[in-house]
């Protein structure tokens, strides 16, 4: 049968796909192109230490898998770079130094470069692997069902891609691609992440370097339809400013659907102004200007001034309600602090007991410090000044839903760390979605059963790594 070859597109007789491992060429059977050679079935190990277990996607450069690090037994993910870049001395020598300044780059919001190697023909890198959902999928959803992210989730997502993206630069290395497709929301945590920089460079003159980037997302500079075709970090602040307009109005400054002239109106038509499509935020059409400028120069100097700057304009000039922080104390807890605080939020005074003993239930060998709150407001009070580990989170209640709760929350310092279980009597599987751009994946339908809860906040300290509670304990505490 004719098997297209996933590394050198070269469509061959005999390459048949087996079903149960990843695509060839770490899998499969010889491609007489580039010589890729795998035992169709036998166990794929990468540098005698990567061990392949399925594939995560794949773009120009690649194909990225999830693999699991036999010599310190954690998930990775495995960057394989192309054989028609990784058999050219040029481009490895450039990826490598690629790949040692991405590995100095020390930010949550970047995922961390763990080695970099040669297999066979070819080179790849090793990388965390970030568990959750793009942001494309998360911004396809909202379209769908004609929603808004709310405005305070989309400024915390673009202020700490704006953190991550200026880490990259104070290495000398520039994006290129941002887009919603390589970002990716971590579950669990919500905490936004730079996944691919598959087109990334160090060194802008480098004549090895690709153009890089994509259409809706791509600099004038870019497109090589201007005089100035240098890449600096101007090239993502424009980048970061489309990603927020889209974000905010649900499609890019724009949207031609023929990508060359996508490519034409970025390099010479005005981009339009947001009002026009949320007229609630006209207060930040002078700051899109800014960033979306044509000329690098006259763009914000940094990301991070741009995501400040969009920030105070939604504060300013309406559309953002303020976080009411002025009942909180002035004195936060500890960052060394090492005891596990539990926030319980829901209107019902009756429910709040049942799930504060919940808590104590599941952690019956360490309690952890649990405080109760009766509305949104009063949960983002306590939030600041202690901010939770573990959130029970009511999704029907009067004033801030928990969307718009955990939305804020998420906002404050540390809110990133907070697991979150929302538990509602309305909340329907298919109106889950909602919660994607918060991290969530956990859910409890009211009425609760008292066993139920626990297991679902055993699940969660197992997955935080949080102490473990022997089974054993948590039965012989029900039965007291």
């Amino acid at each position: 049968m004719n098997s297209e070859c996933s590394w050198c597109g070269f469509a061959a007789r005999g390459l048949d796909p087996v079903a149960s491992v990843p695509a060839w060429p770490l899998a499969g059977s010889h491609c007489p192109r580039c010589n890729g050679r795998r035992a169709a079935g036998a166990k794929i190990v990468v540098d005698g230490r990567y061990s392949v277990e399925s594939e995560l996607g794949r773009g120009g450069m690649g194909i990225v898998y999830l693999a699991t690090d036999e010599g310190l037994g954690r998930k990775v993910a495995l960057k394989v770079i192309s054989p028609a870049l990784g058999t050219d001395p040029e481009w490895v020598k450039a990826l490598r130094k690629e790949a040692a300044a991405l590995a100095s780059i020390r930010s949550q919001h970047v995922v961390q470069v763990h080695a970099f190697g040669r297999h066979e023909s070819t080179c790849f890198f090793v990388m965390e692997y970030v568990r959750g959902r793009n942001l494309r999928d998360i911004l396809s959803e909202h379209w769908m069902h004609r929603a808004q992210i709310p405005i305070h989730r989309v400024l915390t997502i673009i202020g700490r891609l704006a953190a991550g993206l200026d880490a990259v630069h104070a290495e000398g290395i520039v994006h290129r691609d941002l887009k919603p497709d390589n970002v990716v929301i971590e579950e669990g945590s919500g905490r936004p992440v730079l996944v691919d920089f598959g087109l990334a460079v160090s060194d802008p003159t480098d004549p090895w370097a690709m153009s890089g980037g994509t259409p809706l997302y791509m600099a004038p500079e870019q497109t090589r339809l201007t005089a100035n075709r240098n890449v600096t970090p101007q090239t993502d602040v424009y980048a970061l400013g489309c990603l927020s307009f889209e974000m905010l109005c649900g499609r890019p400054p724009f949207d031609d659907p023929v990508p060359d002239q996508v490519m034409i109106d970025q390099a010479r038509t005005p981009p339009p102004r947001l009002s026009d499509f949320r007229p609630d935020l006209a207060g930040c059409d002078d700051v899109f200007a800014r960033a979306l400028a044509k000329k690098p120069g006259d763009r914000y100097e940094t990301c991070a001034a741009f995501a400040r700057a969009l920030t105070a304009s939604a504060t300013s000039f309406g559309g953002l309600e303020p976080v009411d922080l002025s009942q909180a104390s002035s004195r936060r807890e500890h960052e060394d602090s090492t005891a596990r605080r539990v926030l319980v939020v829901d209107d019902d005074p009756i429910f709040r007991r049942f799930a504060t003993r919940a808590v104590q239930l599941a952690f019956y060998e360490e309690p952890p410090e649990i405080v109760s709150a009766a509305s949104g407001a009063e949960a983002l009070v306590s939030a600041w000044s202690h901010p939770p580990h573990l959130v029970l989170l009511d999704f029907d209640m009067p004033g801030l839903d928990g969307v718009g709760t955990l939305s804020r929350l998420r906002s404050l310092p540390r809110g990133d760390q907070a697991r979150v279980v929302v538990m509602s009597a309305r909340l329907r599987e298919e109106d889950r979605w909602r919660f994607s751009v918060l991290g969530v994946g956990d859910f409890v339908a009211k009425p609760i059963d008292l066993e139920q809860l626990i297991e679902t906040i055993s699940r969660i300290s197992a997955r935080a790594a949080w102490p473990a509670v022997p089974r054993s304990s948590v039965s012989s505490a029900l039965s007291a």
